[in-house]
């Protein structure tokens, strides 16, 4: 059998008729499978320090204990109010989806630590080289520029603030955004010098874009010396806040194929939702870099094409049963067996140099990764009034 993931995702029931109330959704596949099965919400913004939203998180497991850790977000008299909780799951593999039990202790992280505003969230939790605990959680200064917070903990249910994470050899622009959000911090073996390194994964937000990234290096207590400065994650139209989890010398990534504040799309008013999920990846690292390898479903009914670039320039177009062609694919080639490789949605180009090799198209939204996954796009691409992609024409 399949490997068993479980995935919970930001779902508001309300929406778009209602208030904003955020809660954590829950589905639950075989990976590489392609089919869900979508379970009752695992969380509810129903509690006096998260009534206005159950934020995002992560969840860590400790021999046959499993725990859901998110962010409470209360808005009253105009300010914000943010805190850190926990939540423990029962028979999570069980019919009924799980049981899931906030701790009597919330919340375990009560504000944020001084220095810090209300923007303070999402925390990500994973062992420690030393067996202890660690949570890296996005934050603002109270000087208006992004940060990632660490605490360690023996026991995940109190924590010690151990500050924030400082770096040497850190490009400017990722240190000017207002906010980081959603981090993710993990350990990955190198493929190619068999070395540990640490990896995190950031969102930077600025006040025209919304970004992610990571950055790879080694982290001793909070000092992070830099190895490879911040690399886009993912160079498409739409993809943030993934969540990586460790899987075997790699990692699991799912990421949000969507971007805070941006829900005008196609299928609100058509079908009362918005937004995606990405299929899920394996990611490694070579060289210092972050490969990424989509799972491909076997049962799903999605278009998947492949398409190799090299010293000659290539186009290609993705189009549906209509006859519409919303996706442009184009390959420059440069020098050094290198060149670029460029989406363009509606007008809006994204791009990316990578080596050559074989191009991997995949269309429910687009997910298009190149170069054995040195680079990767997510677009959120919809067809017209819901026709099914018929196919990808290669020039």
């Amino acid at each position: 059998m399949g490997e068993t993931l479980h995935a919970f995702y930001q779902h508001d029931p309300a929406f778009p008729g209602g208030a904003k109330r955020t809660g954590w959704g829950h589905a639950v596949t075989t990976l590489g499978e392609g089919t869900w099965r979508h379970l009752r919400d695992a969380l509810y913004p129903d509690f006096l320090y998260d009534r206005n939203g159950c934020y995002s998180g992560s969840a860590a497991v400790d021999g046959e204990r499993m725990v859901l850790l998110y962010t409470g977000n209360v808005k009253a008299g105009g300010e914000r109010r943010a805190t850190q909780n926990l939540v423990e799951v029962g028979d999570i593999n069980g019919p009924a989806g799980g049981y899931f039990r906030r701790s009597p202790a919330n919340p375990i992280i009560a504000g944020p630590a001084p220095g810090f505003t209300a923007h303070y969230r999402d925390p990500h939790v994973t062992r420690a080289a030393d067996g202890s605990w660690r949570m890296v959680l996005g934050a603002q200064r109270v000087g208006g520029t992004g940060a990632a917070v660490m605490y360690t903990s023996e026991d995940l249910e109190a924590w010690d603030f151990a500050g924030a994470i400082e770096f040497a050899g850190l490009s400017p622009n990722a240190a000017a955004a207002y906010m980081w959000e959603c981090p993710n911090l993990l350990r990955l073996t190198d493929e190619e010098t068999r070395e540990e390194r640490d990896v995190l994964v950031i969102c930077p937000q600025f006040p025209d874009v919304d970004e992610c990234g990571y950055i790879v290096g080694t982290l001793t207590g909070t000092h992070f010396a830099v190895e490879t400065d911040y690399t886009p994650l993912d160079y498409g139209h739409e993809f943030y806040a993934p969540q990586l989890i460790n899987a075997g010398e790699g990692a699991l990534m799912l990421g949000w194929m969507g971007l805070p504040g941006r829900d005008d799309t196609p299928s609100v008013d058509a079908e009362g939702w918005v937004h995606q999920l990405t299929l899920p990846r394996r990611v490694r690292l070579r060289g210092g870099r972050l490969y990424q390898e989509l799972v491909l479903p076997a049962g799903a009914d999605m278009l998947v094409e492949r398409f190799r670039v090299g010293p000659e320039p290539r186009r290609a177009q993705l189009f549906d049963a209509t006859g519409a062609a919303p996706l442009t694919i184009t390959w420059t080639p440069g020098e050094g067996g290198r060149g670029t490789l460029a989406l363009d949605k509606g007008g809006l180009p994204r791009w990316a140099e990578c080596a050559f090799g074989e191009v991997l198209v995949t269309a429910d939204g687009v997910e298009v990764t190149a170069a054995d996954g040195e680079v990767a796009f997510s677009s959120a691409v919809f067809s017209t009034e819901g026709a099914p992609w018929q196919r990808l024409d290669v020039q």
